[in-house]
């Protein structure tokens, strides 16, 4: 089977996943995004175990048991019912250009269509740590909505991409 004809299949993350998540997103995109994500999925599991609700969901994909992709939904409970933004999106870099980021995105788009969601929504930066990523979610149908000048701390801006469900 190749890497394009293999299946993904998504499972909720867990707290003790927080670690590996952290890991992967670092090395898939940079040292200081492992670092935030390591912060924002603490945060997710500190609100759930005080039944506080987030508005986070994480889902993993486990290859060979090690988390291979990391992908999940993020829900602002002031902003419009049916919108959702991608809440972390990293495939591991030794997988990368084999299409499962592709079908990771699939499998999250599928769980935010079967949610009620309507449309989805992506912040990024106009960085080169991320340009790669900004080419794969153009290449996924994603387009500009808008974007935030000087947003941080080096100046890159912050770019909004979109699509409906």
């Amino acid at each position: 089977m190749s890497g394009t004809d293999a299946q993904v299949q998504i499972r909720q993350m867990k707290k003790e996943d927080i670690a590996g998540a952290a890991n992967l997103v670092a090395r898939a995109m940079n040292e200081n995004e492992g670092k935030w994500a390591d912060k924002t999925m603490n945060f997710h599991f500190e609100c759930m175990e005080k039944g506080m609700n987030d508005g986070r969901e994480y889902y993993l994909w486990w290859k060979a048991d090690k988390i291979q992709g990391i992908v999940g939904l993020h829900h602002y409970e002031w902003g419009p019912p049916e919108n959702v933004w991608l809440a972390w999106f990293a495939v591991d870099p030794m997988l990368q250009g084999q299409g499962f980021g592709k079908r990771l995105l699939d499998a999250v788009h599928e769980k935010a269509g079967d949610l009620g969601y309507q449309k989805f929504f992506i912040e990024t930066y106009l960085h080169p740590d991320f340009e790669k990523a900004i080419r794969f979610y153009k290449k996924y149908g994603f387009t500009e909505h808008g974007r935030i000048d000087n947003y941080l701390p080096d100046g890159s801006q912050m770019l909004v991409l979109g699509k409906s469900i």
